[in-house]
């Protein structure tokens, strides 16, 4: 029972309500335009949980691109991995 509350003190201390989410996007992995599919689990202003369709290598930052024509767009900074899946946040592009 310790971890259920543990995991509402973390949920609670969020920055971000996330909102469940069901969306195929895609990963821009490198500047040579090379792409990996992914489907984003929950979303909120700050990141992202993200479910990798395969377990290749994911540099710890990357693009996301949120529509096929990629000008949605969010760059995004590696928090947490497990197995598949990959928490990030995301930053601003100056940083």
């Amino acid at each position: 029972m310790a971890g259920v509350g543990a995991a509402r003190q973390r949920k609670d201390m969020r920055k971000n309500a996330r909102r469940h989410f069901n969306y195929t996007a895609l990963i821009l992995v490198d500047k040579k335009g090379s792409r990996r599919s992914c489907q984003i689990s929950d979303i909120s202003e700050s990141g992202a949980r993200l479910i990798l369709d395969d377990d290749g290598d994911l540099p710890d930052r990357f693009v996301l691109l949120l529509t096929a024509n990629g000008d949605a767009r969010r760059r995004c900074r590696v928090v947490w991995r497990r197995e598949l899946d990959v928490g990030v946040a995301f930053i601003d592009p100056e940083t």
